[in-house]
């Protein structure tokens, strides 16, 4: 039998897909802690909550169930991290429109009841045969590995990822199964007359302008 062909130098490679032997991995878990605050910043109009994509809606986001095996809610760990998650999705973006501001709210969202959920980053990813581009990647392979991290024999809660466009900090998919663990706390418009000192700090970490 001849050997597979080497992967060349300069090609990474696609990002691997679960493993056949995932569900008898050890996974590695971080566990945030019940009283704990999350982040999340939402249309102003609706409720600070949603656990997407919404009956009959193709699969949208990273960590989406490929065809609607479950729901999922995204947050994130920080302020700054739920602001560049949702302003920075257009890499080069230099200034925002303060009516693309005052359109969105930022929540505080409490853990009522402690989280168990996969450490996809780190000595994780090595631990559940995963990469980080696996966090980076096609949405389809990023979607696989949600579904068998949903269905694994851990009962796990969610996924905790470096977030995209600021990885030094962590975002948060949370399976709906764990609605009842997360609840609103707090919820302001991100008005600039309102919230001047953290948007401002926002802006200044990204160098950004508003107009």
């Amino acid at each position: 039998m001849s050997a597979a062909p080497a992967v060349p130098p300069d090609d990474p490679g696609p990002p691997p897909h679960p493993p056949a032997d995932l569900f008898a991995r050890d996974l590695p878990i971080h566990a945030v802690p019940a009283a704990a605050l999350l982040y999340r910043i939402h249309s102003a109009r609706r409720d600070p909550l949603f656990f997407g994509p919404a009956p009959g809606v193709p699969p949208r986001g990273r960590w989406d169930a490929p065809g609607g095996e479950f729901r999922v809610c995204y947050l994130a760990e920080d302020p700054h991290v739920a602001f560049a998650e949702t302003f920075l999705r257009e890499p080069g973006m230099t200034v925002i429109e303060e009516p693309d501001l005052v359109a969105r709210s930022l929540a505080g969202i409490e853990v009522r009841s402690a989280l168990r959920l996969a450490a996809m980053h780190g000595p994780g990813l090595a631990r559940a045969g995963a990469t980080a581009a696996v966090c980076t990647g096609p949405y389809a392979v990023s979607r696989a590995w949600a579904l068998a991290l949903h269905e694994h024999p851990a009962a796990l809660d969610g996924i905790r990822y470096r977030a995209r466009h600021d990885d030094d900090g962590f975002a948060i998919a949370l399976f709906d199964r764990s609605a009842g663990a997360i609840v609103p706390v707090d919820t302001r418009v991100l008005d600039p007359r309102t919230l001047a000192d953290p948007i401002a700090e926002w802006l200044d970490r990204y160098g950004m302008g508003l107009i």
